[in-house]
């Protein structure tokens, strides 16, 4: 299988500054190409494992630690007026999680929560703006998961007035795809792994209505299995329901 590079966002097409396809970005971000060695590699970072659903920390907390994704995913949610979780994005090895916001004031403004086993290294607020200063490398890291960060929140927003479940889903994957797509024999093929459980919380869905919606575009043809993968099939088809 072809190993695919990581989220599009970072390799745009030369020339399609204007292509809107060329910098879609996935709610999924994984195989992140940064190298945090400049932040972690001083006195006092440590790693800290975390169990499945284990809290990292909480909106509205004091922060003074942010956190490298050694291995797992970790999930970000936010807290609606009404008090309703909104499952934002998940971040693979290589996110850094923690730093959102902290230019703006001294607390988390989301919540960071184990996706599945993880382990992260923890890293002092203060060695982080150090690091920035002294390391221009490392600002445009910081900067350019900022800015996959802003367009991910971007796509929520886009689809708040979206009540159709299928339509969330579709349009999700169809993110994955322009993030992690490959060739296939049968179409497409998204080429990391998530669980529907994961698209449920993504999209504000239970995970039965996700695997319901699933079973729907399989019968239909749009998507297939391959493993564990999953395989579009008709992006014309995916594209179509994903707008209606």
């Amino acid at each position: 299988m072809q190993k695919n590079a990581g989220p599009r966002e970072l390799h745009p097409k030369a020339g399609a500054p204007h292509d809107d396809d060329a910098f879609i970005v996935s709610a999924w971000l994984t195989r992140l190409p940064f190298d945090w060695t400049d932040l972690t590699g001083g006195p006092g970072s440590r790693d800290r494992p975390l169990a499945k659903d284990a809290i990292l920390f909480l909106e509205g907390q004091s922060a003074d630690t942010v956190y490298v994704i050694v291995d797992g995913r970790i999930r970000l949610t936010s807290y609606s007026f009404d008090g309703k979780e909104r499952h934002l994005m998940i971040l693979g090895a290589n996110g850094l999680v923690g730093d959102c916001g902290l230019l703006s004031g001294p607390s988390y403004v989301v919540s960071a929560v184990a996706a599945s086993d993880a382990v992260v290294r923890a890293v002092p607020v203060a060695r982080l703006n150090a690091a920035l200063d002294q390391h221009p490398k490392l600002r445009a890291q910081q900067q350019a998961l900022a800015g996959m960060r802003f367009r991910i929140m971007l796509r929520h927003l886009g689809l708040q007035g979206a009540n159709s479940s299928r339509r969330r889903v579709c349009l999700h994957l169809g993110d994955l795809v322009h993030s992690y797509g490959i060739a296939h024999d049968d179409g497409r093929l998204i080429s990391i792994a998530f669980t529907q459980q994961e698209m449920g919380s993504i999209c504000g869905l239970s995970r039965v209505s996700v695997s319901h919606t699933f079973s729907q575009l399989e019968r239909d043809g749009v998507i297939t299995r391959a493993g564990r993968l999953v395989v579009v099939r008709d992006m014309e088809r995916l594209a179509l329901l994903s707008r209606s």
